[in-house]
């Protein structure tokens, strides 16, 4: 009877996979709205819709668009963006973002993340941009 126990205790928590993890870009992703290969990991965005689907995009802007186009709350989504300067995933939310016509994204999105205010701040003098949270980014992407 233990051994049974133990057994169905296993498969319960097998079963519960917890909150999406971001996914690694491969050679061969295109953007869910654009379709372009995502060739610059580092204006790379995912987007987990609540059965767990990945949308992929090539430019935080792509993701921007796809979501006002499609109405969806970003709030109500598992986001994920990558770190401008070490290309590694960030939770949408807790990322601090950079706004400026310099910023050479695939599909001119403007956008580039980053883990913290400082370096958000430091890249931003360089391209005369604008500091903002993850709220204030849909603000003039419409």
């Amino acid at each position: 009877m233990k051994v049974l126990a133990v057994l169905a205790l296993l498969a319960a928590v097998g079963c519960h996979s917890g909150p999406p993890q971001p996914v690694d870009i491969d050679a061969s992703d295109m953007c869910s709205r654009c379709r372009m290969a995502i060739s610059q990991k580092r204006y790379a965005a995912e987007l987990f819709d609540r059965d767990g689907n990945v949308f992929k995009f090539d430019d935080i802007g792509c993701l921007l668009h796809y979501a006002i186009q499609r109405h969806l709350n970003l709030k109500d989504h598992t986001v994920f963006v990558m770190d401008y300067g070490t290309e590694r995933w960030l939770g949408a939310g807790r990322a601090v973002y950079v706004r400026s016509g310099a910023i050479p994204s695939p599909m001119s999105g403007g956008l580039a993340a980053f883990a913290d205010r400082p370096r958000a701040e430091e890249f931003a003098s360089t391209v005369q941009g604008r500091v903002l949270a993850f709220e204030e980014l849909w603000i003039g992407s419409s």
